[in-house]
């Protein structure tokens, strides 16, 4: 019996040593926060021009600028988020044009319009999407349907932060 004392108190030993030890407070107030809590309660932003095609990127600046939902930074460390707007251009098989002198020239097509809002401190995504313009040959049909596809685009980041409301079901049963 005398012999068991020992070994008894070897393994509590153990098994005390071997508990999770708690965490710093400092750890343990900073709560977790989700994706699109960070997004609802960003304040400013900074918006930024990914490359390709500036027509998007104006659009969708403007829009934002003037929803007045955010603030505009001037730098991306002065905004709690970063939007991002970059269009993807496909110069390879691009619509021929003539410039003033009736000379070819090639027009690259926007292929893709990506949108990327992330959070300013972390650089985590915060929420992303894309659009694809309509593919068209008339110059005017082209801003046309890159200027729908941007859009489409910030409506959808608009939605996102601010869902449209439902529709009202008994009107929609009268019909």
């Amino acid at each position: 019996m005398k012999s068991l004392i020992p070994i008894v108190l070897i393994l509590t030993a153990v098994f005390c040593v071997a508990q999770e030890q708690p965490k710093p407070a400092q750890e343990q107030s900073k709560p977790v926060v989700s994706p699109s809590a960070r997004l609802a309660a960003a304040k400013t932003a900074y918006i930024k021009n990914g490359g390709g095609n500036e027509m998007p990127f104006n659009i969708i600046s403007s829009a934002i600028d003037s929803w007045g939902r955010f603030i505009p930074a001037d730098t991306p460390e002065a905004a709690d988020i970063i939007i991002e707007i970059t269009s993807y251009v496909n110069d390879v098989g691009s619509t021929q044009q003539l410039d003033d002198k009736g000379n070819p020239k090639a027009r690259p097509d926007v292929v893709n319009i990506k949108m990327v809002v992330s959070d300013a401190r972390t650089h985590l995504p915060l929420w992303s999407s894309n659009e694809r313009p309509k593919g068209a040959f008339k110059q005017k049909t082209v801003e046309d349907n890159i200027a729908e596809a941007s859009e489409k685009l910030l409506e959808k980041f608009h939605d996102r932060l601010e869902p449209p409301a439902p529709a009202d079901q008994s009107s929609e049963k009268s019909k």
